[in-house]
């Protein structure tokens, strides 16, 4: 029996089954078991096994990038305002943890409750100590008031940690280079702002279930902003099924968010979507592995 979807090849006892790879990134870190973007969600998913982790970034008064989705602190802190007008110091007073009900009770080494906050700096020294290949997914999160600042506080980062642009790697104090990156965002503004330091393939524009912009990838127009890299949501899995599957047969890499259900899994899977971002990875890992029928 040889079931006719490209892939991975695994044989058994009384058949092949031939299942496509796909790659599994923690969204926000493991985020059903922990609270996202916090140390514990992000070493959980380490722990797993996750191929990558994706984290939001948003940038502080003083200057420095926090792994946060929000522009506010209100719905995962104790705490109330933007996290603009917060400095690290103040981010780092916040409880950040307590508010996910069933991450009451910390790992050891998942750290204490008390330093659950990362900066983009800390989650990435956390990837480079786990001494495996890994990949590390950074969307900027654009508003008026954060244009520029974040865009170049991402290249500054990347500069710090040995950015190879050749390789898509991370190559701190030279050594290293297990740790690939790439830059996502809604706006097309902010991944021009960094596209001279960022090569295509490593640039992935964000997009829903509608946006005009990514229903012209791959016509005969010329359309604007990368397209090596794409991050549709889900919702494209009811819409564009078709163009995702030309997406996928001419070589363009989908990451696709935020996968939930078996069902979202396995048609990603029949398209030819390389890649997965999931606040379950667990769940998600266990779908990779092939299972003889």
């Amino acid at each position: 029996m040889l079931a006719d979807v490209h892939g991975l090849v695994v044989q058994a006892s009384r058949c092949i089954v031939t299942v496509a790879f796909v790659k599994v990134f923690a969204h926000r870190g493991a985020s059903t078991q922990y609270a996202e973007h916090t140390r514990a969600a992000f070493a959980h998913a380490l722990a797993l096994g996750a191929h990558g982790v994706e984290t939001d970034v948003q940038i502080t008064s003083d200057g420095v990038l926090v792994c946060w989705h929000d522009t506010t602190v209100n719905r995962t802190s104790d705490g109330q305002g933007e996290v603009q007008a917060h400095t690290l110091a103040q981010m780092r007073a916040l409880d950040v943890h307590s508010w996910k009900a069933r991450s009451k009770a910390l790992p050891m080494a998942y750290g204490t409750a008390r330093n659950q906050l990362l900066t983009l700096d800390e989650l990435t020294g956390l990837l480079v100590d786990a001494g495996r290949p890994v990949e590390l997914a950074v969307e900027m999160k654009i508003t008026a008031a954060s244009a520029g600042l974040i865009e170049d506080a991402v290249l500054d980062w990347l500069q710090r940690w040995g950015w190879d642009a050749t390789t898509g790697t991370l190559r701190a104090n030279g050594t290293g280079g297990q740790v690939s990156v790439s830059i996502m965002s809604f706006s097309l503004n902010a991944l021009d702002r960094v596209a001279d330091a960022v090569p295509a393939a490593r640039l992935c524009p964000l997009f829903d279930s509608f946006d005009a912009h990514a229903l012209q990838i791959g016509s005969p127009e010329t359309t604007t902003g990368p397209a090596q890299l794409l991050g549709p949501s889900t919702g494209w899995l009811a819409h564009h099924a078709s163009l995702l599957r030309s997406w996928t047969e001419v070589g363009r890499t989908v990451r696709m968010w935020t996968v939930a259900t078996n069902r979202q899994f396995e048609t990603a899977r029949r398209l030819g979507i390389q890649q997965v971002t999931v606040d379950d990875p667990d769940w998600a890992l266990e779908r990779v592995t092939p299972v003889t029928v």
